[in-house]
């Protein structure tokens, strides 16, 4: 087999060995180069393919969000959690004659069917691997299987998950309020805090083991008006966030936040939202 580089600009950054794939290129990437494995789908049938990112920048690089794209725009957000640098990605494609069924798999969790796409679609299909910076990816394909096709839950430990405000005795208006709270992808301690009222808002959390204190960062916010009672409501939230002191986890089924003027949150765990797969033909 062999790869097929996308022309362009930065095709100079693109070195082949093998079923190998290398992106290296000093500074910013213009544009995403795409990277085509030649090994095509061209029947009926199954295909399953294996890709190993060896290699990711801190930023950019061969990660992803764990969005779902057709290439030139997003289709679902946040399907899976961020590919980085060791994981594996396994694609599983079905190809008959009334639909094509794309499921994926990060690591050992199956994310489910992603792609239901129903004919007529093209043939043949070809995996492509898409570089917004440098990293090492390599790609094998294989007739092993995994399990189960069901998207698996994910599975948390101590503060990690997605959490909903149960008591807040100043503020009952932010019960329901739903804050996710996830292990930062490079720096030991540190985790990423996020609380949705009508933006996005987020900020590092970092724990020291040793005094086992918490300290957020500046809080970030994606900026767009709202009604005003909810707005209200975000700067309650957003001005809890910034001054976090005490995080623990109560029979891993309750997180309590304590500010440092001594402002309590209770929050309960609860199950996340599993995202549906693409259904319109991506082809047309």
């Amino acid at each position: 087999m062999s790869w097929i580089v996308e022309q362009s600009d930065n095709t100079s950054a693109v070195h082949v060995n093998g079923n190998t794939i290398t992106c290296t290129k000093d500074g910013y990437y213009d544009s995403p180069i795409n990277i085509m494995y030649n090994d095509p789908a061209d029947h009926n049938g199954q295909y399953f393919w294996e890709l190993k990112f060896i290699e990711s920048a801190t930023e950019g690089g061969s990660s992803a969000v764990g969005n779902l794209s057709d290439g030139s725009g997003l289709l679902v957000q946040s399907f899976g959690n961020q590919i980085k640098q060791g994981d594996k990605v396994y694609i599983l494609l079905e190809l008959t004659d009334s639909d094509m069924k794309m499921y994926l798999f990060h690591n050992e969790r199956s994310l489910g069917l992603a792609f239901h796409v129903q004919s007529p679609y093209p043939k043949p299909l070809y995996p492509v691997v898409s570089f917004s910076g440098n990293g090492k990816v390599t790609i094998t394909r294989s007739d092993q299987k995994h399990g189960s096709l069901e998207r698996a839950s994910s599975q948390y430990n101590s503060v990690e998950g997605k959490w909903k405000v149960l008591d807040f005795p100043q503020h009952p208006e932010c019960i329901g309020c739903e804050f996710k709270v996830q292990r930062h992808e490079h720096i030991e301690n540190m985790y990423v805090l996020f609380a949705n009222v009508v933006n996005m808002l987020h900020c590092n959390l970092e724990h020291n083991p040793t005094t086992n204190e918490w300290k957020s960062a500046d809080v970030m916010s994606t900026l767009m008006a709202g009604p005003s009672e909810l707005m209200k409501e975000e700067q309650v939230i957003s001005n809890f966030l910034s001054e976090i002191q005490n995080v623990h986890v109560e029979d891993q089924q309750i997180l309590i936040m304590r500010s440092k003027n001594g402002v309590e949150i209770k929050l309960e765990r609860c199950t996340e939202w599993a995202p549906s797969p693409v259904t319109e033909n991506i082809f047309t």
